[in-house]
């Protein structure tokens, strides 16, 4: 799954280490720490997801919780997402 927020681009797979978790990439450390702060977050030198995390589920679904309470839709601009 990929998301993508206003400050960071996360992929998530599941985990074949740990049953019942996912392991998060993204392209911001800030943004992990944030979400996922008691978490290890270990650098991977990848170049597009250069961080990564694991996390149980329900800590997933909680920071997913998290950024859809951030959604901003102030500067939305429908009109660019039309296409013809």
């Amino acid at each position: 799954m990929l998301i993508q927020t206003k400050n960071c681009n996360f992929l998530i797979e599941g985990s074949a280490e740990q049953t019942g978790c996912v392991l998060i990439k993204a392209n911001s450390q800030e943004e992990l720490q944030r979400f996922f702060g008691s978490s290890l977050i270990k650098y991977t030198g990848n170049s597009d997801y250069p961080f990564e995390v694991f996390a149980c589920k329900q800590e997933f679904a909680n920071a997913l919780i998290l950024m859809v309470k951030e959604i901003e839709y102030s500067d939305f601009d429908f009109e660019t997402l039309v296409t013809a």
